[in-house]
């Protein structure tokens, strides 16, 4: 499919998007500059190269990209990349319409298509926002100090906001009951915090199995498997089981010549787990 005739046309945005979109980070494409890519795609009815045999029908305002191509167009990490378009959809900027591969993006900013305004004033999730942060960190940009700061400084934040919402009003409330409501939300808001730092950690230690040599897990499945892929699943189940140091429930190859083979096979298993994270 060709690139459509660009149109002119008139952008309408919330202050709060452009504020958004403000901050300049190191070399690679700012947010502004991400947004205004959108916005030049969207004006030529951009097809990326990589899906144009498949001749999707694009209506104004729209491209049709992936997420790959994106975070290399943008010098992002894929994690970065699908942050920054759920934080434009929060703020009614565009419409996603995801396939298995690849998403239809609708720039409603150019189509006039009206947004909620609970959805163009939503705050971003503390969980997504620390994961834009910490993508940065997985891929090596950013230092583990400079992240812990940062980090540090959106949980204080959103718990701020957390302690302001629950200062009830109400001369009737009992304190004890309140300040036992506020300590639960906080741990609840820290335990999803950590979560997300122990998640980003897992995912940096794994890319480094990235450029390892995954042949002996495909021949394992060809020769030794013969090619089954539900013994391949139970294989990868006990393989997992084995990275991660628990007990196997019910064990594929119980014999000690299998458990040896599956320990073998501990480091192809990394570096096709990190692989496909890379893909995703």
């Amino acid at each position: 499919m060709k690139d459509k005739q660009a149109m002119s046309a008139t952008i309408m945005a919330d202050i709060e998007v452009f504020d958004y979109l403000s901050e300049k980070v190191g070399d690679r494409k700012s947010r502004t500059e991400a947004y205004l890519d959108l916005l030049d795609k969207a004006l030529h009815g951009f097809v990326s190269p990589f899906l144009r045999k498949a001749d999707f029908p694009l209506s104004q305002c729209q491209c049709y990209v992936t997420i790959s191509d994106l975070a290399s167009e943008w010098n992002w990490h894929r994690a970065t990349v699908r942050s920054f378009l759920d934080r434009l959809e929060q703020l009614g900027q565009i419409r996603r319409e995801r396939q298995s591969k690849s998403v239809t993006i609708t720039l409603t900013s150019l189509s006039g298509q009206s947004s909620s305004p609970s959805v163009v004033h939503s705050t971003p999730d503390l969980a997504m926002q620390l994961m834009e942060v910490l993508s940065d960190w997985i891929t090596g940009r950013s230092d583990t100090g400079t992240v812990g700061a940062i980090c540090g400084r959106l949980v204080r934040a959103e718990l701020g906001r957390l302690a302001g919402s629950d200062a009830s009003p109400c001369p009737d409330c009992e304190a004890g009951k309140r300040s036992s409501g506020i300590g639960s939300a906080e741990d609840a808001l820290k335990e999803k915090a950590l979560g997300c730092i122990a998640y980003a950690a897992f995912q940096k230690v794994l890319r480094k199995s990235r450029f390892d040599d995954t042949s002996p897990l495909v021949q394992f499945f060809s020769l030794d498997l013969c090619g089954e892929w539900s013994a391949f699943a139970d294989a990868s189940k006990e393989l997992a089981e084995l990275v991660l140091g628990s007990e196997s429930s019910a064990p594929a190859l119980s014999t000690s010549q299998g458990r040896e083979l599956l320990k073998s096979l501990r480091n192809p298993f990394l570096a096709l787990v990190a692989k496909s994270q890379e893909s995703f």
